[in-house]
């Protein structure tokens, strides 16, 4: 395992320093985020299409 991060040295630099952790829980963090956001809009959406499709009398 320790050859093939030699082989790219971006990788080694990333694995070997530590920060190849760093960058996943970054990463995870912008997706869960935008996961979050969507749930919402589509819940805003739901809220709406219904209010439309029933408007109050």
């Amino acid at each position: 395992m320790h050859a093939l991060l030699l082989l790219n040295s971006l990788e080694g630099f990333f694995f070997g320093s530590g920060k190849a952790h760093v960058v996943t829980g970054v990463a995870l963090t912008i997706l869960a985020g935008l996961a979050f956001a969507m749930w919402r809009m589509d819940r805003r959406l739901s809220r709406l299409e219904e209010e439309n499709a029933n408007p109050p009398s």
